[in-house]
C-alpha cells in the first residue's frame, strides 16, 4: 500500500476519533467531542488532548476546553475499567509512573462553561519500545522509500527534486535513476529477485491507468513489464521473484494472479475484500488484510492463502483490535510483522512477534521495511534543529 493511502486512512481515523458518534451542530461553539492521542519518545509517553465542536453540518472544528479529565486502565479495555488519573488544563500531558511492557487504554472527558462531555474514543498504547541501533542514511524529505532484505539498497523519490534515488546503505553510494516530470514519473514499489530488481509504478493513457517497469540494478536499465491488455489494475503485489502479479481490477471483482513469464491471467478468488495483500517470502502464499468474520469492521485480521490451492480456506495469522491498520509487512522468515496503525491516534509503527504476540510501538514514522530477517528500517520525521531526515535501523531482541 502506498504511503498516501496510509495517510488517508490515518486522517480519516483522526476525524473519526474526534467525532466518533453522530453530532448535531453546536452554533455556540460548545464541545461536541474530545479526542486524545499518545506519542512515544523512547520510554516517555505524552498525551495530546483536543476538543472539537460542530458549528455546522460540514464537519468538526477545533475548539478550547477549560479542563480535561484523563482516565486510564492497565491491560483491560473498556470505559468501566478506567480510573480517573489526571485533571489538566493543558493540551499535552506527560504520563508518569508507567510500568514496563504493559498495555494501557486512555480516554478523556472535557469541560467547558460548566458542561462536561462524554468519554472520547479510547486509544491504546504500549510501553514496550525499541531503540535504533544505527542511522542507515540521511536524505532530504522523501516518499515511497523501500528496502531490501537481500541487498544493501534503499530506494525512494526525493520530494524536492522528483529524483528516483537508489542508495547503498553499506558503502553510502548514491545513484540517481530518473528525474520525475509530469509526462513521465515513477513511484518506488519494492525490491524483488533477491534485491536485484527495483519495481516501479508509472502511468499510461495520460496517467489514467497504472503501468509497471523494473530497474535492473546490475544492467542499469529500465525494463517494461507487460500486463494483460484488459487489466485495469487497482491494488497489487508482485511475487518475490518478480514472475507473478497479484492484483484486483477496477472492472472485475476478485483477486487475479498474472503469470508474467507465461502471460497467463487467472482468477484466484472471487472474494471482494482484497484491498491490502502481499506475497510471502517464498512465493507460495498470499497474506490478505480483512475484517474478521462475524466481528464487524473494528477487528481486523491477516489471513494466509495457499496460492496452489485457491479452494482452501485461508488460515488466520494475526488479529488487530482497530480498523486503522495498513502497510502490513512480514519478515522474510515470517517471525515478525510490521504495520502502521492509528490505534493511539498517532501515526505509529507497530511490531508483533507472531509466536508470542508481543508488541512494540514506535511513534512518528514515515516509511519502514525489512533489511534482513530480524532488522528493519524506519524513515521518520526530522527534529526541529535538524536539516536532514534520518533513516534508522532497528533490530529485534
Amino acid at each position: 500500500m502506498q504511503k498516501s493511502s496510509l495517510l488517508i486512512v490515518f486522517i480519516v481515523s483522526l476525524l473519526t476519533s474526534a467525532c466518533w458518534k453522530k453530532n448535531d451542530p453546536n452554533p455556540d461553539g460548545s464541545i461536541s467531542n474530545m479526542a486524545v492521542s499518545a506519542k512515544k519518545n523512547n520510554d516517555e509517553v505524552t498525551l495530546g488532548i483536543s476538543a472539537y465542536t460542530f458549528k455546522s453540518p460540514v464537519g468538526p472544528e477545533p475548539t478550547t476546553f477549560d479542563e480535561a479529565e484523563v482516565w486510564i486502565s492497565e491491560e483491560a479495555s473498556g470505559y468501566s475499567n478506567m480510573k480517573l488519573a489526571y485533571t489538566t488544563k493543558q493540551k499535552t500531558l506527560k504520563l508518569e509512573n508507567l510500568k514496563p511492557d504493559k498495555t494501557y487504554y486512555v480516554a478523556v472527558k472535557g469541560t467547558k462553561n460548566g458542561k462536561k462531555t462524554e468519554f472520547s474514543k479510547a486509544i491504546m498504547f504500549i510501553t514496550s519500545s525499541l531503540k535504533p541501533i544505527s542511522a542507515l542514511v540521511e536524505t532530504t524529505r522523501n516518499y515511497y522509500m523501500k528496502g531490501s532484505a537481500n541487498s544493501p539498497y534503499l530506494a525512494y523519490v526525493d520530494e524536492q527534486t522528483g529524483e528516483v534515488v537508489l542508495k547503498n546503505w553499506q558503502d553510502k553510494s548514491t545513484r540517481v535513476l530518473f528525474k520525475n516530470i509530469q509526462s513521465k514519473w515513477y513511484q518506488v514499489k519494492g525490491f524483488y529477485a533477491q534485491g536485484s530488481r527495483l519495481f516501479l509504478e508509472t502511468g499510461k493513457n495520460n496517467n489514467s491507468e497504472r503501468a509497471f517497469e523494473y530497474y535492473d540494478i546490475a544492467a542499469q536499465k529500465f525494463v517494461p513489464i507487460e500486463i494483460p491488455a484488459n487489466a485495469r489494475v487497482w491494488n497489487y503485489s508482485f511475487s518475490p521473484d518478480g514472475s507473478k502479479l497479484a492484483y484486483t481490477d477496477y472492472s472485475r471483482q476478485g483477486l487475479y494472479i498474472y503469470d508474467i513469464t507465461n502471460k497467463v491471467d487467472k482468477l484466484f478468488s472471487n472474494d471482494s475484500f482484497f484491498y491490502s495483500f502481499n506475497w510471502s517470502a517464498d512465493g507460495k502464499h498470499i497474506f490478505a488484510l480483512r475484517n474478521k468474520v462475524y466481528s464487524g469492521p473494528t477487528i481486523k485480521e491477516i489471513v494466509k492463502y495457499d496460492v496452489s490451492n485457491a479452494s482452501q480456506v485461508p488460515t488466520s495469522v494475526f488479529e488487530w483490535p482497530d480498523e486503522t491498520i495498513a502497510w502490513v509487512t512480514f519478515s522474510p522468515k515470517e517471525d515478525y510483522v510490521l504495520f502502521g496503525s492509528y490505534v493511539a491516534n498517532s501515526a505509529d509503527l507497530w511490531i508483533c512477534e507472531l509466536k508470542s504476540k508481543k508488541l512494540w510501538q514506535i511513534s512518528d514514522i514515515g516509511n519502514f521495511g525489512w533489511v534482513s530477517d530480524k532488522e528493519f528500517f524506519v524513515n521518520g520525521n526530522k527534529a526541529e534543529n535538524e536539516v536532514t531526515y534520518k533513516t534508522y535501523k532497528y533490530t529485534m531482541p
